[in-house]
């Protein structure tokens, strides 16, 4: 009961908010009641998840909601063909046409690894966590609409494979051979 009332009165997270809670697992969901004894969380899957007080006064929490603006990160992949500054200004402007995408200015976007088939393009922006959308939603919409605009502009997004050159052509033939 006394971590009932703490959670009650420490108003650390509110009726409404969203939250992760590193309990036994992971929760990630929409706080929907708060008793003395324990904390409703209705998760992603619109499962409801009871927590005991007790829980939440002792493993760690992360409010979404609570929070004007979080920062977010979203990413790509693209062929090392591709025209990076075009894929960079396009991204960027992808990103930034979302309402749920706060201080645009601010939005960063560059390549961030290179990987076995393809450079890796990050973005890091702003997410207004009060929209009514949860973050993974958000990065799904951006990804969809990315997905798009690549298309639309014959930028190569590649499966993640490995490419296999040959100095000459005998050994390529020498490797074909042992394979079949």
């Amino acid at each position: 009961m006394i971590a009932g009332i703490m959670v009650l009165y420490t108003k650390e997270f509110r009726l409404g908010d969203i939250v992760e809670i590193q309990a036994d697992q992971i929760y990630l969901g929409r706080i929907e009641e708060i008793t003395i004894r324990y904390t409703i969380i209705r998760t992603l899957d619109l499962r409801q998840v009871i927590l005991p007080n007790m829980t939440l006064i002792s493993v760690p929490i992360k409010t979404f909601s609570a929070e004007p603006i979080i920062k977010l990160t979203a990413l790509f992949g693209v062929g090392y063909d591709s025209d990076t500054t075009k894929v960079i200004e396009l991204v960027k402007e992808v990103v930034n046409s979302f309402d749920f995408v706060k201080e645009k200015n601010t939005t960063k976007v560059f390549v961030s690894n290179f990987a076995e088939s393809y450079m890796e393009i990050k973005s890091l922006f702003s997410f207004d966590p009060n929209c009514g959308l949860l973050s993974d939603f958000a990065i799904g919409y951006i990804n969809e609409k990315i997905g798009k605009v690549f298309n639309d502009n014959n930028i190569n997004m590649p499966f993640n494979t490995i490419t296999i050159n040959f100095d000459k052509e005998a050994d390529k033939q020498k490797l074909i051979s042992n394979i079949t």
